[in-house]
């Protein structure tokens, strides 16, 4: 039995982002194949499994996994899961490692580079952000590394066509299927990207448009399989601070790109620099903090110029064993998965907003547990992911809450 299929069927029934089928494969009894084994009797029973997962599980069949499996393999993608080798080490290290990886473009070569380095940021970045940002991810890829972002206007486009202009080690991570029509813009783009040794990856195997919580779904997949993070022009309340959240959960090494003095664009960028973010203005900076990264042979087209530097400076030796500066800046956390099975609640933990607007004979939408509770639907649909793996909640039909 092909252990892959039964991946695609986990991740079918617990949904992209959830961290039970890494607890599954860590924790149960013969891993994921013991798990399929065991049937609907045993699942029944688990505590993480709620209702409408276990008739998931009973009611996407294996053979219907097979089905996604023999579509992406005919398209020529790759089909990632955490037993694979070719899997990205970083995600192996995060709390909710995906179940499955699609991935279109040649994988190989990008799996020997060191290090991986995640560039993002701002949307609506002034026209010397998208400098900056062009020139960084250049840099980076001359420099050895793979850069990963995603495919947004701005920031993460300007970074992904600098580092393809360079060595074509560029990493886009998808909020949609590799399929989607989304981003039609950039459909050109993608396709060199493709041609020049770059890859597209994405965690749905179908997902037209972005829904509720994709992107901050993909973004943990950006810094989680990076070794370090940098930003370009992070507003104060801007979604380019997620990404710092998501890195100092995970334990990478934060970078920020600094801006004007005084610029409110930049709030958030001298706030993660007081927090002891590294400071870094070239890409070559990020580059010497590993000291295990190999500088590329040259540039497979140059960089326009116009001031910005193309070449490395001397190498210098970056210190050993340095603890990772994001690992110092506050990040909101989600209790791990425990040996002994999901994670407890703590009698002493502050009560749950979320939990105490549940009540288990009415069913809550998100929308009114929004307008109830007042968090922002990020941290709501966190929280309730939260709770419903930990047995305190359980998901209905309609995308409605009780309390268990």
């Amino acid at each position: 039995m092909d252990n892959t299929a039964i991946w695609v069927w986990l991740q079918n029934a617990f949904g992209e982002g959830s961290k039970t089928p890494w607890y599954i494969y860590r924790h149960f009894p013969g891993g994921v194949k013991g798990f399929y084994r065991e049937g609907a009797a045993c699942w029944c029973t688990l505590k993480y499994v709620t209702e409408q997962q276990l008739q998931a599980l009973v009611s996407f069949s294996l053979r219907a996994a097979e089905v996604r499996l023999d579509y992406a393999y005919r398209m020529g993608w790759w089909v990632l899961t955490p037993e694979c080798e070719k899997y990205p080490e970083g995600l192996r290290n995060i709390s909710d490692p995906p179940a499955v990886l699609y991935i279109k473009g040649e994988l190989g070569p990008l799996c020997a580079l060191r290090p991986w380095v995640a560039l993002a940021g701002a949307r609506k970045a002034s026209p010397a952000s998208l400098e900056a940002a062009r020139r960084l991810g250049h840099q980076l890829a001359l420099g050895g590394a793979a850069v990963v972002s995603g495919m947004a206007p701005g920031v993460d486009l300007e970074a992904l066509q600098g580092a393809v202009g360079a060595t074509g080690q560029a990493v886009c991570v998808m909020p949609v299927d590799l399929d989607s029509p989304y981003h039609g813009q950039s459909a050109s783009f993608r396709r060199r990207l493709l041609q020049e040794g770059g890859v597209l990856v994405s965690e749905y195997f179908s997902q037209r448009a972005p829904a509720q919580g994709t992107f901050q779904q993909r973004n943990r997949l950006i810094t989680g399989m990076c070794q370090g993070v940098l930003l370009v022009q992070a507003a104060e309340k801007g979604g380019t601070m997620l990404y710092a959240r998501h890195a100092a959960k995970q334990g990478r090494d934060l970078f920020v790109y600094p801006g004007p003095p005084e610029d409110p664009a930049f709030a958030g960028s001298r706030k993660l620099l007081a927090q002891g973010a590294k400071e870094v203005t070239s890409g070559w900076q990020v580059i010497e903090s590993y000291p295990e990264a190999a500088y590329a042979a040259g540039p497979k087209a140059p960089l326009p110029s116009g001031g910005l530097e193309e070449s490395p400076p001397s190498r210098r030796k970056a210190g050993a064993g340095r603890k990772p500066a994001s690992a110092r800046l506050e990040a909101e956390s989600r209790p791990a998965l425990r040996d002994s099975g999901p994670a407890p609640v703590r009698e002493d933990r502050p009560p749950d907003p979320v939990l105490e607007q549940l009540s288990p004979d009415r069913e809550k939408t998100v929308e009114e547990l929004a307008e109830l509770t007042g968090l922002e639907a990020r941290e709501l649909l966190a929280r309730l992911a939260r709770l419903e793996l930990e047995g305190l909640a359980e998901q209905v039909q309609g995308k409605r809450y009780r309390r268990v």
